[in-house]
């Protein structure tokens, strides 16, 4: 997770080292904020935005401010960019919820305060149903 005051340049290195596909960007007390992925770099690179940006002097907030400004349809599905799930959700529920067109991941947040408990993705579930 990160905070939305992080430089892009420390999200682009956690998406590598990490070798995940988004970052949840939380407030101060871990609840879920935004999503920083993949597709949000793909947004700059379309604009061509990244020609003037400097990776550690560009928030991870204004990032997304510049990607959604280049592509205002990227990453939405019913008007969200953050698709979300409860730890209590069934699995047919998640599988509903990844079965959505442009859904790629739920965040796993906490009820009430959307705290953030961690990231499922599609490849996740066929792990799980596969036993891999």
């Amino acid at each position: 997770m990160l905070r939305p005051n992080a430089s892009l340049g420390a999200a682009l290195s956690l998406l590598s080292q990490a070798n995940v596909s988004s970052i949840p960007i939380v407030n101060d007390n871990d609840s879920l904020l935004d999503v920083y992925s993949r597709s949000d770099i793909t947004a700059l690179a379309k604009d061509k935005a990244y020609a003037q940006i400097h990776l550690d002097e560009i928030s991870i907030h204004q990032a997304l401010q510049l990607g959604q400004n280049a592509n205002s349809s990227n990453a939405l599905y019913n008007g969200q960019r953050c698709q979300m799930c409860l730890r209590t959700d069934s699995l047919h529920k998640v599988m509903e919820r990844l079965a959505n067109p442009g859904v790629r991941r739920l965040l796993i947040v906490e009820a009430g305060s959307k705290r953030v408990e961690g990231v499922i993705s599609l490849s996740d579930v066929f792990r799980f149903l596969l036993g891999v």
